[in-house]
């Protein structure tokens, strides 16, 4: 039920000028919370604080008469007509007038203004406050604050708000121009609302201008702190500059925070001659939290939207590579989706390749006919987004690429201005997102870089999945290349001996004719022919398993291929005993492709080779003091033995600088198989 304000006031007009103050106390901790300048104050706090409680502190103050002159809504106004001296014994003097406004809320008293005014000598000519027009005032400000109040309830766009904000503050005030700047990065203030008085707005939405100088938007950025000056002829900075143009007078300015970081301000501004208002500073605080309450919801309901858009990109990529697609449509989807997060014209992604060069792997969007996926860039501006995200691995922005050495062709697509962030896939540099031309907010980075962390992850599985495809083919193509270079050297080798061996003894056993002595030389040469033909077998099987490996393991193998090196090698091999037969293998022959490599084409002087169990792994390293510059990508030997180390459940990896020589480290689990395998293959032996 809403409260008599009337009676209220009465009642603790009366206790003060009965200096009850028990009754007084009692009324302001009973019904009394005033907000002054966001501030709350609660029972004596709020008298003393604000409002009548104030003239209590003069002894002589006495209340002659009380009015209630006004009333609208929740607002009421009384008038009171103060005394001193001895009231009761006729023996007083009118001191002045007190015009309260007070407002209510739900049944308290929630805000209260005070004017006093000392009476003149001749009380006719006293100046009167204009009550009901105050009153007035107050209801069309409360109605204002309800309108937009009621914008952001509904959760309107943040412009809908500002546009109504500017609007009602520039009515309600009866300034020319109300301007709402969002403070951006490097100090520059962006318009978001503008109002005029006559409908042309003197600048657009989404105006910048720098800060600088003595202006109202620079001191309210400075201060954090509300800003007046009263006569712009003073004012200096591309600010002023740009009010000279407009014919700005003064202005006052109010800073607008959320969450407790400053956001921008609001302006209110006069084209004539008078100030504005004592009290307009005070009048545009009341809006003010408006605006920050419509911004905090409006970046909380962005931040939570872009949650459930980060999510669901991330539900339809999983569900592409769940389902085995291509990495060529993985990518494509990734670039949609990066280009309906960022809202911009064009999407890219671009894969960088190892000689420099960089591939086109998906586009999306706006872009010319000749602009096709699958093409290799090369001379790509120095500059430009590929080459500045390639050399620092960081995010990178072009603003304007009429301005950059090289940017002739991204202009003459549509694209000035664009945005790019790094993908790293596993550790490397793998690429790059690029976005433009459209609104480059200032946190694009942050937000796309959030979304490539999923792109990152999208990638590296549909990689890892063809790379496992690929490995599996390459093991299986391996496995029977192998098989037909045996069949070879036993056909073209060893068989055709034994076919030429068995001709001639069965040409031996027939020549019954000959003598003795030329039937021993037949019989000679054919068993050394066999000797031979054993030897080369031998030599094959070597290539297939090494001997000494099954019969001694993997140390005695890796000495016997450092001696038959053609490289020095310095040995270091600390494993005792034998280790599962897939590891010795698998170890074997790294250590055997990269002698072989040291000698073929790092032109090598020595080859250092260590190996030691720890930790239940083989660590095995490799490494050269050659030429470097070592590929997986153009040989297949590299790829092979990472194929075969990985199958194990193993690692490679492989650091070859041009001039500085190749290292490969290894790692293998050294408890793969088991004892029972280790056992029964120690038997065969």
């Amino acid at each position: 039920m809403r409260v008599d304000l009337g009676a209220l006031a009465a009642r603790y007009h009366r206790a003060l000028n009965d200096r009850d103050f028990d009754v007084w106390r009692a009324v302001f901790d009973e019904d009394v919370v005033l907000v002054v300048d966001g501030v709350p104050f609660r029972g004596v706090e709020a008298a003393v604080a604000y409002g009548v409680g104030s003239v209590s502190q003069f002894p002589g103050l006495y209340i002659a008469s009380e009015r209630l002159v006004a009333e609208s809504g929740d607002t009421i106004v009384t008038e009171i007509d103060m005394v001193t001296g001895d009231f009761a014994g006729g023996q007083s003097r009118q001191q002045g007038t007190v015009c309260e406004i007070f407002r209510e809320r739900d049944g308290r008293i929630v805000s209260c203004r005070s004017y006093y005014m000392p009476a003149p000598a001749d009380r006719a000519e006293a100046v009167r406050v204009p009550i009901r027009a105050e009153a007035s005032v107050v209801a069309e400000e409360q109605a204002a604050l309800r309108r937009v109040a009621t914008l952001v309830a509904r959760a309107a766009a943040p412009e809908e708000v500002f546009a109504a904000v500017a609007a009602e503050v520039g009515r309600l005030l009866g300034c020319d121009i109300t301007i709402l700047n969002r403070y951006d990065p490097d100090r520059v203030a962006t318009a978001v609302g503008v109002w005029s008085s006559t409908g042309a707005l003197p600048i657009p939405v989404g105006t910048p201008v720098h800060l600088g100088g003595r202006n109202v938007p620079t001191l309210v950025f400075q201060t954090r702190q509300s800003a007046r000056i009263d006569d712009y002829a003073h004012a200096t900075g591309p600010v002023a500059d740009v009010a000279a143009a407009w014919g700005i007078r003064s202005a006052v300015g109010a800073p607008i925070s959320v969450e407790g970081r400053l956001w921008g301000v609001i302006s209110a501004v006069s084209t004539r001659e008078q100030p504005l208002a004592a009290d307009t500073e005070l009048r545009l605080a009341g809006f003010t939290e408006l605006v920050a309450t419509a911004i905090a919801n409006a970046q909380a309901r962005v931040e939570l939207r872009g949650h459930a858009d980060t999510q669901a990109a991330l539900g339809r990529l999983a569900t592409l590579v769940a389902r085995g697609e291509p990495p060529e449509a993985v990518f494509a989807a990734a670039t949609k989706e990066a280009l309906r997060y960022s809202g911009n014209g064009t999407a890219r992604m671009i894969r960088f390749e190892l000689d420099g060069s960089a591939t086109l792997v998906a586009n999306e969007g706006a872009t010319r006919p000749d602009v096709a996926v699958g093409e290799r860039w090369e001379g790509y501006p120095p500059e430009g987004l590929t080459a500045t995200v390639r050399r620092t691995g960081r995010s990178a922005r072009v603003d304007d690429y009429g301005a950059i050495e090289g940017g002739e062709a991204t202009l003459r697509e549509g694209i000035r201005s664009a945005v790019a962030v790094p993908i790293h896939v596993d550790g490397r540099l793998w690429g790059m997102i690029a976005v433009g031309p459209g609104p480059l907010p200032p946190d694009l980075e942050q937000r796309l870089a959030e979304f490539t962390d999923l792109v990152a992850t999208a990638v590296a599985n549909a990689q890892n999945r063809a790379e496992l495809v690929n490995s599996r083919a390459r093991i299986v193509a391996a496995s029977d290349e192998g098989r037909r270079q045996i069949e070879r050297n036993l056909h073209d080798g060893a068989q055709q001996s034994l076919l030429a061996l068995t001709l001639r003894l069965r040409s031996a056993a027939a020549g019954t004719s000959r003598d003795r002595e030329d039937l021993v030389t037949e019989i000679t040469e054919v068993a050394a022919a066999l000797m031979g033909a054993i030897d080369e077998l031998r030599e094959i099987s070597r290539g297939i398993h090494p001997a000494i490996l099954s019969r001694a393991g993997l140390r005695p193998a890796l000495h016997a291929l450092a001696r038959r090196s053609a490289v020095p090698v310095d040995l270091d091999v600390r494993i005792d005993g034998r280790l599962p037969e897939p590891v010795e293998v698998g170890a074997y022959y790294v250590v055997s492709e990269m002698l072989t490599n040291a000698t073929k084409h790092a032109r090598a002087s020595v080859v250092e080779v260590a190996a030691e169990i720890s930790a239940g792994r083989l660590r095995l390293c490799v490494r050269d003091d050659g030429v470097g510059g070592a590929e997986p990508e153009r040989g297949s030997g590299l790829v092979g033995l990472k194929d075969r180390v990985e199958a194990l459940g193993g690692t490679l990896s492989l650091h070859s600088p041009t001039g500085a020589g190749t290292t490969v480290t290894c790692e293998l689990p050294a408890s793969a198989g088991t004892d029972n395998d280790i056992q029964s293959r120690r038997g065969r032996e």
